[in-house]
């Protein structure tokens, strides 16, 4: 029996159970009565995410959104590969580093925005540092365990060949470690998009956080419902992107055994 009539079914599965979900939902609402203000049907939803597309508020917001979590995205990424390589290649930088990392990644950000919004303003530069801490440890993790990943007998071979630090790193180590930077770029865009909207609801005048915050002082739940698929829609994109990108480039090399690691927030 041929694969390919069930690879193709899987395929149907997802729009499938969305569409019962979504039936569910509006039988259930209209069914039970429940105010619109405290959950509308799905109809509602679409009605309103069609009104917020048509909106040239929609795209003012959404692009001081992504300014400020690409920005900080690109910072985590270049700290969180640069301290990777540190920790790494130096014992003593593992041992001075990495406790502060951890005990920076273990406060939980939404009770360091407002602090950070104090210190850096209520423009763009707080959510960006907001966006950059929340996307660095999720990276600097990858990064490591991606470095540390190499194949014992190659780094032998290069060390017994006589080979720089740098050679080893360029031609051993880093090779090794693309699908894990990967990994770790998938995560650090989810995280950087939350840490720019958790500045955004602490204080900001733009953005889709806060247009969200004003729609729920508003009460408009519909509204809010339909931020939020677009905000999910961007963390489905972003992980298409990011498979693509390792189908291709990462063809020979498997997938990490261990389970991406995730950052408490």
């Amino acid at each position: 029996m041929s694969a390919k009539p069930a690879k193709s079914w899987g395929w149907t599965l997802f729009p499938l159970s969305l569409v019962v979900l979504l039936a569910l939902w509006e039988a259930l609402v209209i069914w039970v009565e429940v105010p619109i203000y405290i959950l509308p049907p799905p109809s509602m939803i679409v009605s309103s995410l069609i009104d917020i597309l048509g909106n040239k508020l929609l795209y003012q917001n959404a692009a001081v959104t992504l300014l400020e979590t690409f920005a900080g995205f690109g910072l985590a990424v270049f700290f969180g590969v640069m301290f990777a390589v540190l920790i790494t290649e130096s014992r003593v930088c593992e041992r001075i580093l990495y406790p502060y990392f951890a005990a920076l990644q273990s406060m939980p950000k939404v009770a360091i925005a407002p602090l950070v919004v104090i210190w850096f303003g209520f423009g763009l530069s707080s959510k960006i540092v907001l966006a950059a801490l929340l996307a660095f440890f999720p990276m600097l993790v990858n990064a490591v365990e991606g470095l540390r990943a190499a194949d014992p007998g190659r780094l032998k071979l290069m060390q017994a060949l006589d080979a720089s630090r740098w050679q080893i790193l360029r031609h051993v180590r880093l090779p090794y470690a693309m699908p894990f930077f990967l990994a770790g770029i998938e995560l650090a865009g989810i995280y950087a998009m939350l840490g720019a909207l958790v500045g955004e609801f602490v204080g900001a005048q733009k953005g889709i956080g806060y247009w969200l915050m004003a729609m729920n002082m508003n009460v408009d739940t519909s509204g809010s419902f339909a931020l939020l698929v677009l905000l999910a829609l961007y963390g489905v994109v972003l992980q298409a992107l990011i498979g693509r990108v390792r189908r291709r480039s990462l063809f020979w090399a498997q997938p990490p055994r261990a389970g991406r690691p995730g950052a408490r927030q």
